[in-house]
């Protein structure tokens, strides 16, 4: 069962209320709702929601090819006041982009993971848990992950002692569970998003990616650029073997007389990432779909942390689209090179900040969300900046 969250209300209701997307006030606070949020504490969450404005403007296109809105204004980032464990700093931020007026992306940070009574005989490390969701047809699915996905993984009986046997058993968990209450929703609720998460265990970190948004962490001062996950498209080779073999298929769409080709898409559900939670009607028997194609199996990588490390980005592909992954490593480096006076808190606030209007210059059509954690290795070189 889904653990309860406070004032979170049922899942019937969330769901009428993410139908309409006419609105983008509640999607940027609900984005950053659990944002800095302690297991222990609910205080910090309500001040952070207390904190966001409103959007500076109206709009009118829910998304349009034929014109781009002015470069919204980009909200203040959030970050962290003080370091926590093997994390130094952290900030996140979120943004509807150019051309929609409403935001399916999600942002979930839980520090200090508490062991449960449960448990009380049991030494129980340091633990964090960072989440970037980006939800597709509707944002009850993010909104889901946002609230639940680190309870599946925490309450574990894997974890902390088997962190890639918690993530893969908790993914798999908060898959069936959601899947299940989409079922007995009305009407059927078809939403779904992808999702990448770093967990921190000690002084070990674990990257468990679900789609195409991405985690990249910086080395050696930028001079080595590490990707922690891959993109699961269609058009990768071996996700289009795990898709043939499991009987589903990978096309390409035609543009009318135009014949420019779309992106590679996999059926069932005719979604451009080949992994996804949600998404019902593609996964599910009794509406023709196959969940052994779209899958929400996480593909996971872990590391000991060390001096040479830096700092992790991970960002909704809304980023990705626009900017490579050394592109966004050395906007980190540029940005702190200027933000060099400042406590490390703000200059990671600075980072994310940057990296938003960077990928909204270069004219990204999809929603942009950041969140950069930074340890200790690069609070030292940014002393030598």
């Amino acid at each position: 069962m889904i653990p309860k969250t406070p004032g979170s209300g049922s899942f019937q209701s969330k769901l009428n209320q993410n139908r309409g997307h006419s609105t983008s006030w509640r999607s940027l606070e609900s984005t950053i709702d659990r944002l800095s949020a302690d297991l222990t504490s609910q205080n910090m969450a309500r001040n952070v929601r207390s904190s966001l404005g409103s959007i500076p403007f109206p709009l009118t296109s829910r998304n349009s090819n034929a014109r781009f809105f002015a470069t919204p204004q980009v909200e203040p980032t959030k970050c962290s006041v003080k370091e926590n464990g093997i994390v130094m700093a952290y900030a996140a931020n979120t943004n509807q982009g150019l051309v929609r007026n409403y935001n399916e992306d999600r942002v979930s940070i839980i520090l200090n993971i508490s062991k449960p009574t449960s448990r009380g005989g049991e030494a129980w490390p340091r633990c964090s848990f960072f989440g970037v969701y980006d939800g597709h047809g509707g944002s009850a699915c993010a909104d889901f992950l946002r609230d639940h996905l680190h309870h599946f993984v925490i309450k574990n009986q894997h974890f902390p002692f088997n962190p890639k046997e918690a993530l893969k058993t908790g993914f798999r968990a908060a898959e069936k569970e959601f899947l299940e209450l989409c079922k007995r929703s009305d009407p059927l609720e078809r939403s779904g998003s992808c999702a990448v998460v770093m967990l921190i265990v000690g002084d070990n970190c674990y990257l468990a990616n679900v789609g195409d948004s991405r985690a990249v962490m910086s080395g050696e001062r930028g001079t080595k650029i590490y990707p922690l996950s891959k993109d699961h498209k269609p058009s990768d080779e071996s996700e289009h073997q795990r898709i043939v073999a499991n009987g589903g298929r990978v096309y390409q769409n035609v543009g009318g007389s135009s014949g420019v080709l779309g992106p590679w898409r996999v059926f069932p559900g005719r979604l451009s990432v080949s992994r996804s939670f949600g998404d019902i009607e593609a996964k599910l028997t009794e509406y023709s779909g196959n969940p052994n194609v779209l899958t929400a199996d996480p593909e996971i990588k872990g590391f000991k942390l060390s001096e040479a490390y830096e700092f992790v980005v991970m960002c909704s592909d809304g980023v990705f689209d626009k900017m490579s992954n050394r592109e966004v490593v050395e906007s980190v480096w540029a940005t702190a090179a200027k933000k060099r006076y400042k406590n490390a808190h703000s200059v990671c606030g600075d980072c994310v900040e940057n990296l938003i209007r960077n990928s909204l210059n270069k004219k990204s059509l999809d929603n942009v969300t950041v969140v950069m954690i930074a340890f200790e290795g690069f609070i030292k070189r940014l002393n030598f900046l």
